[in-house]
């Protein structure tokens, strides 16, 4: 096997002369595509990655868990399944990460040019297989048990597979899946295996993916830190910023991404924080908390390190990574909601405490008003009415007290009855999650597919922007301004919408 790493191409590359995607076998509108993702066509990973998986060869990669770091192997992919459309990639991910494959499919392919599925489960790929008003798909993301249950139906064949990648095995439920799906593929199909750990998965190298290529994203033996880590499932990465922000209280905010999209949602989940607030997958200005949204390489870490305090978001399968990679680490515990509760009531009562601690002249009045009721009623009673009616002062501005909008502006939301979706679900998520006033909800019109809602023109794509990326009814959704264009016209599919949870 041939390894190529980062470090040993670090030392060539002023010898190197600058490449273009397309000599790297790929075209020009998917490497435009991937530089909006923000990688480079001088990129080591990406001159290293994709000329083997466009021409057909096998590949292994070291890369952190996470989807981000494989949009150069899946654009190659996606290339060599235009070209040919006859053939299927199969995808294998562990089921937790499935999720954000579609924000990869939705930038590298946005015209729909292959047949892509990604499916949660067995039941969605079924019938997607089985739907004779749409064409069979080509390129499948799916858990290796979904792609065990269309094995074994005989909905997906082996003799179909022109590639496979395998991502992260050492994360898999079962390694049985790995020897049932793999005995029968046929020898000529392309393997590429990516994982975090290039040692543990040596023995499933050397037997399914023989004279593979080897490429690694970063590397470095020393846990590094301190570091601050909180464990957050995959979906509530961007929704759980604000609350780190909120705990932590930092005066400037960085938050790294490995690539750019879930840039426009992050922007979306961090404004109105009060603090400073740079998103970036590049390297970030000196701040005071710098959050690592997704899992960072070695060197990476190191710099993020040098420029503030670190905390990683750590999603369910890169906890190992984590440990490997980060050392000490001090686990940070999320308030519940029990405890938010506990905190308020603390606060009052410090309130309360403040005035009674002021003396008596300062109750004088309260005194005089109070009196003739504690001679009807017990002095806890008119206390705890008090402090009913103070509460309900406390309460942020209710509906009647909001300035009415000045316009309206309709947005187009990517969830409709098909994902039996109701107002109240549209309703809620603005109301409850992103603060808008009920009062400045407009009228909701709910299509097959997709939703029309009314919110103030002002606030429209501050709005947009924030319920990008939420999950509705289990399934991730896009919210834009609404235009004729943005609405799928009649006899044409709907545009790509996230994934079901």
């Amino acid at each position: 096997m041939l390894a190529l790493t980062l470090a040993s191409l670090t030392i060539t590359r002023s010898f190197v002369v600058a490449m273009s995607y397309t000599d790297l076998h790929l075209d020009a509108s998917a490497g435009a595509r991937l530089d909006s993702l923000g990688w480079a066509s001088d990129d080591a990973f990406v001159r290293m990655s994709i000329p083997p998986v466009a021409r057909g060869q096998n590949l292994v990669a070291t890369v952190p868990p996470t989807p981000a770091y494989l949009a150069p192997i899946l654009a190659a992919l996606c290339g060599a399944r235009a070209e040919a459309p006859d053939g299927i990639t199969l995808v294998l991910s562990p089921s937790e990460s499935l999720p954000e494959w579609a924000y990869l499919l939705d930038t590298l392919d946005p015209d729909s040019v292959l047949r892509p599925l990604l499916a949660l489960g067995p039941g969605q790929a079924s019938r997607r297989f089985h739907a004779s008003d749409r064409p069979r798909p080509n390129f499948l993301v799916l858990s290796p048990a979904t792609a065990l249950d269309l094995r074994r139906r005989s909905l997906l064949t082996s003799d179909s597979i022109s590639s496979v990648l395998l991502a992260w095995p050492e994360q898999w439920d079962d390694d049985a899946y790995l020897v049932e799906i793999m005995s029968e593929l046929d020898r000529e199909a392309q393997r590429v295996v990516v994982t975090s750990s290039a040692e543990e998965m040596r023995a499933v190298v050397e037997r399914y993916a023989w004279r593979a290529m080897s490429v690694e994203v970063g590397s470095g033996t020393t846990p590094l830190g301190p570091v601050r880590t909180v464990s957050v499932p995959w979906f509530r990465r961007t929704g759980i910023l604000g609350e780190l922000a909120e705990v932590l209280d930092p005066k400037s905010l960085a938050v790294w991404t490995a690539d750019t999209s879930h840039h426009r949602a992050i922007q979306g989940a961090t404004t109105g924080l009060g603090v400073p607030v740079e998103v970036t997958s590049g390297t970030p200005g000196p701040s005071s908390l710098i959050i690592a949204f997704d899992p960072p390489t070695p060197h990476r870490l190191q710099e993020l390190l040098e420029l503030g305090s670190v905390v990683l978001l750590v999603p369910p399968g890169t906890e190992r990574y984590v440990r490997r990679l980060a050392s000490p680490r001090e686990p940070i515990t999320m308030p519940s909601e029990l405890d938010a509760a506990t905190g308020r009531a603390a606060r009052r009562r410090a309130m309360v405490e403040r005035v009674l601690r002021g003396g008596e002249e300062g109750l004088a009045q309260g005194f005089l008003t109070l009196g003739p009721l504690f001679e009807d009623y017990e002095p806890s009673a008119v206390a705890a009415a008090i402090y009913a009616l103070w509460a309900d002062e406390k309460k942020p501005a209710r509906v009647a007290s909001a300035p009415a909008p000045t316009g309206v502006t309709r947005l187009w939301v990517g969830i409709g009855r098909k994902d039996e979706a109701g107002p109240n679900d549209i309703v809620g998520l603005l109301a409850n999650e992103l603060r808008v006033e009920r009062s400045h909800i407009g009228k909701i019109e709910l299509r097959e597919t997709y939703s029309l809602v009314e919110v103030p023109a002002d606030e429209a794509e501050r709005i947009a922007q924030a319920m990008t990326g939420r999950v509705v009814r289990k399934r991730r959704i896009v919210a834009r301004i609404d235009t004729p264009r943005s609405r799928p016209a009649k006899g044409r599919s709907s545009p790509p919408r996230g994934p079901r949870e």
